[in-house]
Order: structure tokens, then C-alpha cells, then sequence
């Protein structure tokens, strides 16, 4: 299962693109605007899916945006347009790892990520599934010990990523890179651990639980 960001203005065509992916067991996160499409980005998704037509920003220049800072350099992007001059024009340019015209099917969407998630290099089965286990233990440790403002967005945020994309609360969420920081000012975390809260979206895990609720 991968993390991807969406970042499309239309919230029809995201929740659409958002139940393709998750037929497919990828865990979805929407972005409306590049505001808060740059937020989502530093919890480090797998993919992003950029709409190149955004109402507040220019796509070339929020994909400017996210491939000159450190969190986000590295995440592909497969870049999504109406406009065949701009997809020729990256495909030339390079700097994404895919461009797919609009109207896009759920099949050519679910190839597209496929082909570059295999492409990506692998992290090891075993390493993953120990950082995984500490995100969960940083997270409880946070809802142990944090004051219950901390624990309240905390809830919000599971909340976020385990339903719709299209949650109209969702733009006002604290982002895991949010929760992380306000986790160090507490002292309850340090550098490193409140780096590895930031890297990805951990709250899939808990769906292993979801049957004995």
C-alpha cells in the first residue's frame, strides 16, 4: 500500500481518483489547493498526483515548489493537465516521473502509479515494518502524554486519513510534519523521532484493529 497525494481542485474528479487507488489498496490524500498540497507534502507521500491547472497557484511553479525543498524533492510526481502543450512541454522538460491528459481512466491512473511505484527503490520489508511499529508507539506516546489540545488534532488527523478525501474538515487538519513539531515544543519527542513521525502517513496501521472495534 502507497501513500498519494492528490492535488486537484475539482473534489468530484479527486474523490473519483481517490476511489480508484483505493480499489487498488492505496491509502489516498487530498490536496484542493497548493496551500495545502505543499502541508501534505512533507509527510513525504509516495506519489503526487499534480493538477496542473490550480486555482491558487500555477502547477509548473507549485512543482517548482516541491522539487526545491528537502521533503519533497525526492516524492515523483506524475503532473495531470488539460492542456496537451503543457504535458509535451514537461515531457521535454522532464522533471516529473509521468504526465496523463485529462479526461484520465482509472485504468490508465492505476498503470501510471503502478509503473512508477515499482520503479522507485524498495525500502527493506523488515526495516519498514520497524519504522512503522515506532510511528505507532510515537503516536500513543503523544496521545499518552500530550495536553489534550495535541491529542484532539491527533484525532482529527486519524480521522482524516481513514475517511473520504473529500471531508470538508480536512483542509483544516494538522498535517503528521504539524503534530511532529508540536511534539518536539512539548519535549516529547526529539529530532529524530519526530522526523520519522513526519516521513509518512502511519494511521493505515490501525485498520489491522478495525474488525474488534
Amino acid at each position: 500500500m502507497a501513500a498519494i497525494l492528490i492535488v486537484e481542485g475539482d473534489g468530484v474528479l479527486a474523490q473519483q481518483m481517490a476511489r480508484t487507488l483505493r480499489a487498488t489498496g492505496h491509502f489516498p490524500i487530498h490536496a484542493s489547493d497548493a496551500h495545502s498540497a505543499l502541508r501534505e507534502a512533507e509527510d513525504r507521500p509516495d506519489v503526487i498526483l499534480l493538477d496542473l491547472e490550480l486555482s491558487d497557484l500555477p502547477g509548473e511553479e507549485l512543482l517548482a515548489r516541491l522539487q526545491s525543498q528537502p521533503d519533497t524533492v525526492q516524492t515523483p510526481v506524475l503532473a495531470i493537465t488539460w492542456k496537451k502543450e503543457a504535458a509535451a512541454h514537461l515531457r521535454e522538460q522532464g522533471g516529473v516521473a509521468d504526465v496523463l491528459l485529462k479526461p484520465v481512466s482509472g485504468v490508465k491512473l492505476r498503470e501510471a502509479v503502478d509503473t512508477i511505484l515499482a520503479t522507485k527503490e524498495q525500502p527493506d520489508a523488515e526495516a519498514l515494518r520497524l519504522d512503522r511499529q515506532r510511528q505507532r508507539e510515537l503516536i500513543l506516546r503523544l496521545i499518552v502524554k500530550g495536553p489534550d489540545s495535541l491529542v484532539f488534532h491527533i484525532s482529527r488527523r486519524i480521522c482524516a486519513d481513514r475517511t473520504s478525501t473529500g471531508s470538508s474538515n480536512h483542509a483544516e487538519t494538522l498535517t503528521w510534519a504539524d503534530i511532529a513539531d508540536w511534539g518536539r515544543r512539548e519535549g516529547l519527542l526529539n529530532a529524530e523521532q519526530a522526523s520519522l513521525l513526519r516521513r509518512v502517513p502511519v494511521t493505515s496501521a490501525p485498520r489491522e484493529r478495525e474488525g474488534t472495534a
